[in-house]
């Protein structure tokens, strides 16, 4: 059993490391697109003023303004698209493998001990008909299960 307890203690863990690895990297992203926010705005404003005078020397201030947008929205996708490059897989995919590795272990030891327990159950039923020849095979699983409980597997 301690095999089982061991592997709920990696599942635990490891759920646990997955869901603060994806908190953490959804606060990174968020702080981060605040931060690019505000400095884009605070940039873009000061840009804006002396590009719109700028350009309104060469063309008329509706055509200054109107490509003064256009740079402002590109500039905003970009900083978007770097924002939402942060991957919660690449990071937690180790985490999610031990995981996986624990569920089939224990998977894998309760059909063990299904089987285990068919055995002895199919020994116990056979003892009507035949006491001296079950009893081997009634003592045989139950001394195995004595043995691997002892030795701490």
């Amino acid at each position: 059993m301690s095999r089982l307890s061991r592997n709920l203690v990696a599942i635990y863990r490891t759920e646990r490391l997955i869901a603060r690895r994806r908190l953490a990297v959804v606060q990174q992203q968020t702080i981060l697109m605040g931060i690019a926010g505000i400095a884009a705005f605070s940039a873009l404003v000061l840009l804006n003023v002396s590009l719109f005078f700028a350009l309104q020397n060469t063309m008329s201030p509706a055509s200054a303004a109107a490509w003064l947008a256009l740079g402002n929205l590109v500039v905003a996708g970009v900083l978007v698209l770097i924002a939402r490059r942060s991957s919660i897989e690449d990071e937690v995919a180790p985490a999610v493998e031990v995981r996986d590795m624990a569920i089939a272990d224990i998977e894998d030891e309760l059909e063990e001990m299904a089987t285990e327990a068919r055995e002895v159950v199919q020994a116990v039923k056979s003892i009507g008909s035949n006491p001296v020849g079950s009893l081997t095979t009634v003592l045989v699983p139950l001394i195995s299960m004595l043995i691997k409980s002892r030795s701490g597997d």
